[in-house]
């Protein structure tokens, strides 16, 4: 009997048949990729940990220092005393210019900014910590004469296998180097590693000034606070350490990955959503019509159960067999999933994405059976005596009514409708409205958090009050500037700045001074970067409630660190900060007593800061930070202040604001372009089915009115604007209800997700024609066009069918 019903159901309404099926298929294709992508996102530290053996942190010595052949068993000592230092390996990298390698039709020029700004580097293959893997996560060998590139620079370049790259070292000759493979960097620190065989680094580093020795450690406290403290002891035992890198930490590509993760199972949520309300929809619908039947069988004594049974026949059938498509389709599709949006995460083992996925999309598929089933209970209310009279037991219009088309004289009959039908019953469209809106605010969501994120106003989570331009030097420029440096003994900054009011141009990098120093919590200490300077504290953005700190015993703390500890504006800490000793040839730890006047967002990293007061005289000075970059001329005249800035450094060396943005995460502005287009047309695609399923439910279940209307006389025209009229009103609310979600909850859900990442008071920065105009007036037409189309088959309802109503 179940296979009969079957057999009937799919042979009635094929089309709706279809857009359900394939709603219920792509839904459980999602939850099978979204699942495996949270669970990669969760576990890629770990299986980082495991598989690459990854270390905390690297100690970069010159290799030259080595020559004091008492020098490595010092380091060996220090670290092996160090109760914070688990394990350590030392390996050797060879340091290099972002412009000393040359791809293959690739302009060199044109590479993004954050591969000018990481540490690039030659490297024989690891064999102890921080090992590689290749594309399908397995182990791989480099021989002589070839290269292996980190999958990003792969992406960045379209280099291919086989391609020759070149490399030029500071003597000038150049070695060609044959890519034999592409490997997943897992460091996280800002290291990027080409891999050559052992021999070919003998030859390539011989002589070469730029060779380390690393030191790769790992720590059981791996905080900035410890690595900082390792990097004291070694400087105090005279080891000559050129830098020591952290390879925790957040950085963008983490963040962009999780955020897109969390976009995709927002995407499946509202798939899903949208199976459950359809279900509902159409099950409703199909009761309506058979409810002569179900109480005729009733009388049978036929039990409701049963009923539930066979109603639910093709509902049932398509959980099932869409869930195991989508578990099939899922497998794949998560993989592409984690290597589009994270191409350095290493892969769940593929029982464990099976598992994980398998068991999402069953749970979804008993989900969709128990709701199919809960739905069912309507046929309990469904008596013989209702089977027989039927369900419609009154007028459709009742002494209630809230309009009277004779009190609206001027108002169009089929506007007069398209109310009067909302109004009265409003029940019957609640989950359409919810339908558009839920679908609506996905699109908008893809395109703001876009517009957030690669934004010149991002940066003032890095504590840039303003980024108007930036300045990128390339070799040349570099090396100039250097040298101006030693002979000057200014910082990078002050050179930049002279030269441009030397040139006359109207623009200035602020920096501020930074040090160290800790407050004392719950018997441990808390430590921060202490920043200070002239005039810049009042130009950084404070929390409401907060003013800019003045005097020297005035400071403003990051707000993150100052909600996790219980801090608010006003209370007086002590903090210990390392100043300058009497002779200024070291630093002294000094105890003072500051009151915090303001908090300010900041994305700490790990590292909390507290902005000390225009009046306080300087810590022991460890560091510069960028603070801004203004153009001091209306915003009209900005780009003419750029293109001078052009012709004093060099076309290639200065850009405004947005274009740095895009160009430090341009990999993941492309997939927020992808995912703003790509997703957007497939929510909207949804949408219109929608539009379609309803619109042949809504036309079926009013035939009788329709045909009404035709024999008082009312032309096709007007039945048709009376659909379209109505849903446009149901679009118009169902918008309205988007924008509002938006603006009052995406905000909160934005910066409520971004706190994982140690920063507050992010929100979302809507551009209004787009948000409010044009993404509005797509949707809309998308909906009105399907409804319009639909409503052709209003012209083979004949004006007999009124004996229906």
């Amino acid at each position: 009997m179940f296979f009969k019903m079957l057999k009937s159901d799919l042979k009635q309404k094929k089309g709706l048949n279809v857009i359900l099926f394939i709603f219920i298929s792509v839904a459980s294709m999602l939850v099978f990729a979204g699942s495996v992508q949270i669970f990669s996102n969760l576990t890629r530290e770990s299986t980082a940990k495991k598989l690459c053996r990854t270390s905390d942190t690297q100690i970069l010595i010159p290799i030259h220092e080595f020559n004091d052949e008492t020098l490595s068993g010092r380091v060996a000592e220090l670290l092996d005393k160090d109760p914070n230092v688990r394990s350590w390996s030392t390996s050797e990298m060879l340091r290099l210019s972002s412009g000393s390698i040359d791809y293959p039709d690739f302009d060199e020029k044109n590479i993004s900014y954050k591969y000018l700004s990481n540490f690039l580097f030659i490297t024989p293959l690891p064999r102890e910590n921080d090992l590689v893997y290749d594309l399908s996560d397995a182990p791989f060998y480099v021989p002589n004469g070839c290269i292996a590139i980190p999958v990003d620079i792969m992406l960045e370049t379209g280099v291919k296998t086989g391609d020759k790259i070149k490399f030029t070292n500071e003597s000038g000759k150049v070695f060609e180097l044959e890519v034999c493979g592409f490997f997943k960097e897992n460091i996280g620190n800002g290291t990027m590693r080409y891999i050559v065989s052992d021999a070919d680094y003998r030859v390539i580093s011989e002589g070469h000034h730029r060779s380390y020795h690393s030191y790769n450690v790992t720590l059981n406290d791996s905080s900035p606070d410890k690595i900082s403290a390792l990097k004291d002891t070694l400087n105090k035992h005279d080891i000559p350490v050129l830098s020591v890198i952290s390879s925790g930490g957040i950085n963008d590509s983490i963040v962009m990955v999780v955020m897109i993760s969390v976009l995709v199972v927002i995407i499946s949520v509202f798939l899903i959503l949208i199976i459950f309300m359809t279900i509902r929809f159409t099950m409703i619908a199909d009761l309506k019509t058979e409810e002569k039947e179900i109480g005729m069988m009733k009388a049978l004594g036929v039990d409701s159960f049963s009923f539930r049974w066979l109603f639910a026949a093709k509902y049932i059938a398509f959980s099932v067999i869409g869930g195991i498509i989508g578990i099939l389709a899922g497998l794949p599709v998560s993989s592409a999933f984690i290597s589009m949006f994270g191409p350095n995460c290493i892969l769940p083992q593929r029982h464990e994405m099976i598992l994980i996925g398998a068991l999402s999309v069953i749970v979804i598929i008993i989900m969709m059976i128990a709701f199919s089933l809960f739905v069912m209970r309507r046929i309990n209310k469904i008596s013989v005596i209702d089977a027989i009279h039927g369900e419609n037991r009154g007028e459709r219009f009742s002494k209630r009514f809230p309009m009277f088309l004779h009190r609206r004289k001027k108002m169009p009959v089929p506007f007069f409708l398209a109310a009067t039908d909302i109004l009265t019953r409003f029940k019957r469209y609640i989950f359409l409205i919810i339908s558009y809106s839920l679908g609506a605010v996905i699109i908008l969501l893809g395109f703001n958090v876009r517009n957030s994120v690669i934004n010149p106003r991002y940066t003032s989570y890095w504590l840039y009050h303003t980024f108007d331009f930036f300045i990128d030097p390339d070799e040349e420029l570099y090396e100039d500037i250097v040298k101006e440096i030693k002979q000057t003994g200014s910082n990078f900054a002050e050179v930049l700045n002279r030269r441009l009011s030397d040139a006359d141009i109207p623009a200035v990098i602020d920096t501020m001074s930074s040090g160290n120093g800790y407050i004392k919590t719950d018997g441990k200490e808390k430590w921060f970067d202490i920043l200070w300077g002239r005039g810049e504290p009042e130009k950084q953005t404070y929390r409401k409630g907060g003013t800019a700190p003045r005097l020297a015993n005035e400071a403003a703390m990051s707000a993150y660190t100052a909600k996790q500890l219980g801090i608010t504006t006003g209370e007086v800490l002590k903090v210990t900060i390392q100043e300058n000793n009497e002779d200024k040839t070291g630093f002294e730890e000094v105890e003072r007593e500051v009151v915090i006047t303001a908090l300010i967002d900041y994305m700490e990293d790990g590292s909390p800061v507290i902005i000390m007061g225009d009046e306080y005289g300087g810590a022991y000075l460890s560091n510069y930070i960028y603070s801004g970059f203004t153009i001091d001329a209306p915003e009209k005249e900005k780009p003419a202040v750029i293109a001078r800035m052009k012709e004093l450094f060099g076309d290639n060396c200065v850009g405004d604001g947005m274009h740095y943005m895009k160009q430090m995460i341009s990999q993941f502005d492309q997939i927020f372009f992808l995912f703003e287009f790509v997703i957007g047309g497939a929510v909207l695609l949804v949408l219109v089915l929608i539009t379609y399923l309803y619109m042949s439910i809504f036309i079926a279940e009013e035939v009788p009115e329709t045909a009404l209307l035709k024999s008082m006389g009312f032309r096709d025209i007007s039945v048709k604007t009376w659909y379209l009229l109505r849903m446009a009103i149901l679009l118009f609310i169902s918008l309205a209800l988007a924008e509002l979600y938006l603006w009052t909850g995406g905000s909160a859900f934005f910066g409520s997700f971004m706190t994982q990442y140690e920063v507050t008071g992010m929100k979302l920065y809507f551009e209004v024609p787009v948000s409010f105009i044009v993404i509005p007036l797509i949707i809309t037409a998308a909906v009105l066009f399907t409804t319009f189309i639909t409503l052709r088959n209003i012209r083979h309802i004949g004006i007999w069918k009124i004996s229906e109503e």
